[in-house]
């Protein structure tokens, strides 16, 4: 049992430093803010020790990443000409001050390691690297619910340690696996061993070569995440912080994204509430998709079957976040593809899966499934092999008659 200098109680999440002191997890962080991370960067090392022997505190993984994601933004705005607007200089105000907390005395090597017993689970590399979604569902598929959490599973420690639902957006099919992830106990704040959460790793994506996504696709990966109760951290110099994530977008030029970080409900999911001309919505939830200044109304997609988009004002918004027992669809993978099924109330969701748990078959909506089919059928004609399948099934059909009527000839002779 480790001991923890500042509370002197069992070592709860123990922070280990080099010079083998160690803390609480939350002990440390709290320390640390008051006194090395404090809102004034400061720059004299002897604030940047450890508290019982004055050993050197290295900075955290988190610390390193920011300081490594902020001077690559730099050079972006950089390379781009943009030195003389206000995005530049909050950069470089953001860089300066993280560079202050790591110090100048920094190996550059060294960083803060935080010891834990709760071991995630880890997916194995080579399914990161192909990026098959058969491959990945194949491998989700094999666990057991009851032991493993594949959910929350991350890549291994060369891969960034990051968990799965961020891996998910670069992955095709990526806002269906989301879904698909996040229904299954994915926790959407789950953060990096840098410190970058889902949210802040979408905002890094744009219409770059190197993007795994455009401008419209890391929208809705962003508003997906949002109504499923995506929060920002707290502190300022994180990755995962509102302020970064707002910068990350500005830097990929995406501005339907920034006016979404930077509005109270947009992506939200909501439930209507007094709505005096429309009463019968009272009760139904609905997704924050923009908000219009000049009238002080928000845009709102109600959710069911049959979607509407109405004008509401923010009194007539509750914030109610997905969960897993109120998300109000379900998302399946059958047949190598992804199939959504819409509901109009929470009775109804909590029905449907209520008959799955007694291995009851659900009653799927119809028309899920025949749109599924239908964007197979499309994807292939506009591939242009629809009729090389076709043709092969036809081959295939054929041979196997062949060879039932050898057989039949065969056991004829033999008569």
């Amino acid at each position: 049992m480790v001991e923890c200098v500042i509370c002197l109680e069992t070592a709860k999440k123990p922070v280990k430093l080099p010079c083998k002191h160690q803390f609480c997890g939350e002990c440390f962080e709290g320390w640390r803010s008051k006194y090395v991370v404090s809102a004034d960067a400061i720059t004299d090392v002897s604030e940047r020790q450890c508290p019982c022997c004055r050993a050197t505190i290295p900075p955290s993984k988190e610390q390193v990443s920011i300081l490594k994601a902020t001077r690559s933004l730099k050079q972006t705005c950089e390379e781009r000409g943009d030195q003389n607007t206000p995005d530049y200089r909050q950069i470089c105000e953001d860089l300066k001050k993280i560079e202050a907390q790591i110090g100048k005395d920094w190996d550059g090597v060294t960083v803060l390691e935080e010891e834990t017993t709760e071991q995630d689970v880890v997916m194995p590399g080579y399914i990161a690297h192909k990026r098959d979604l058969k491959t990945f569902m194949r491998w989700f598929d094999a666990a057991n619910p009851a032991k493993l959490d594949r959910a929350n599973a991350r890549l291994p420690d060369g891969m960034r340690s990051i968990p799965l639902l961020t891996f998910a957006i670069m992955m095709p099919s990526n806002i269906d696996l989301m879904r698909f992830l996040m229904q299954r106990g994915a926790d959407v704040n789950k953060r990096s061993a840098s410190g970058a959460t889902p949210l802040s790793a979408v905002c890094e994506m744009g219409d770059s070569v190197n993007s795994a996504l455009d401008h419209n696709q890391a929208l809705e990966a962003a508003k997906l995440l949002l109504s499923w109760g995506a929060n920002y951290v707290d502190d300022p110099s994180s990755m995962g912080s509102k302020q970064c994530c707002i910068l990350r977008a500005q830097a990929q030029r995406n501005n339907e994204l920034v006016s979404i970080l930077q509005s109270e409900l947009c992506g939200r999911r909501c439930e209507l509430v007094d709505l005096s001309s429309r009463s019968e919505l009272n009760g139904r939830t609905c997704v924050v998709e923009e908000y219009i200044k000049t009238s002080n109304q928000y845009v709102v997609t109600v959710e069911g079957r049959k979607e509407e988009m109405i004008f509401v004002s923010p009194d007539n918004l509750k914030r109610r976040d997905r969960t897993r027992d109120d998300c109000g669809y379900y998302i399946e993978f059958k047949n190598g593809r992804f199939i959504r099924n819409d509901f109009d109330s929470k009775d109804e969701y909590q029905a449907f899966l209520s008959s799955m748990n007694r291995d009851e078959k659900p009653a799927v909506d119809p028309n899920a499934e025949a749109k599924a089919e239908q964007a197979a059928a499309d994807l292939l004609a506009e591939l242009g092999i629809e009729d090389d399948v076709t043709e092969k099934k036809t081959k295939t059909q054929s041979n196997n008659n062949g060879k039932k009527n050898k057989k039949k000839g065969k056991k004829g002779k033999k008569k």
